[in-house]
């Protein structure tokens, strides 16, 4: 089964992803690095040399492309899923789980790691302080939620990253043997 890790930054895909496949014994794409090493730049200078545009191009096209594998775990990046082809795309194509994390444990993991998070810094490349990083995630989420809120299923991503992992497993296990029991229906028929 294909299944979309989608969030916000920082909200774990990257984290979870690896450790769930390795569980569900499948493969693990994560299709910013999928960007990268198609584009052969960083997602800042992306941003920075061509814009979001170019960026959210090189994202649908990718996305695409994960169809091309039955069985696959794919970390979208926070905005993939905010175009609404993108949305129609991985719900037609497999199970969408959106890790839900609040804003302050955002916050929190992002003033944590070393990434450059484009949507968080100025028209310089610096990042903003704490206050306006919150506010610019309280309005991305904001924007983001319908998107978001058309995942197959919620999974609260402020918890240990194991007990996200066994979520997500929990959730794709289960679905699996609802689609079996269908499949197992229909030939009975």
């Amino acid at each position: 089964m294909r299944v979309y890790l989608t969030g916000f930054m920082a909200s774990g895909k990257s984290t979870v992803g690896p450790e769930a496949a390795a569980r569900l014994g499948q493969p693990f794409l994560d299709l910013d690095r999928l960007i990268t090493a198609h584009d052969g730049r960083s997602i800042p200078a992306i941003f920075a040399e061509d814009g979001e545009e170019y960026f959210r191009g090189l994202e649908r096209d990718l996305l695409r492309r994960t169809a091309e594998t039955d069985d696959l775990v794919v970390a979208l990046g926070g905005g993939a899923l905010v175009d609404e082809a993108n949305r129609a795309f991985a719900k037609e194509h497999g199970l969408v789980l959106y890790l839900e994390a609040p804003v302050d444990t955002l916050l929190d993991r992002v003033a944590d790691d070393d990434t450059r998070r484009p949507l968080l810094e100025d028209d310089t490349g610096t990042r903003l302080p704490r206050t306006e990083q919150r506010a610019r995630i309280e309005g991305l989420l904001e924007t983001r939620r319908p998107a978001y809120g058309a995942a197959h299923h919620t999974l609260a991503a402020d918890r240990p990253v194991e007990a996200v992992v066994a979520g997500v497993v929990e959730v794709v296990s289960e679905q699996a043997r609802s689609e079996q029991v269908r499949s197992e229906q229909v030939r009975s028929e």
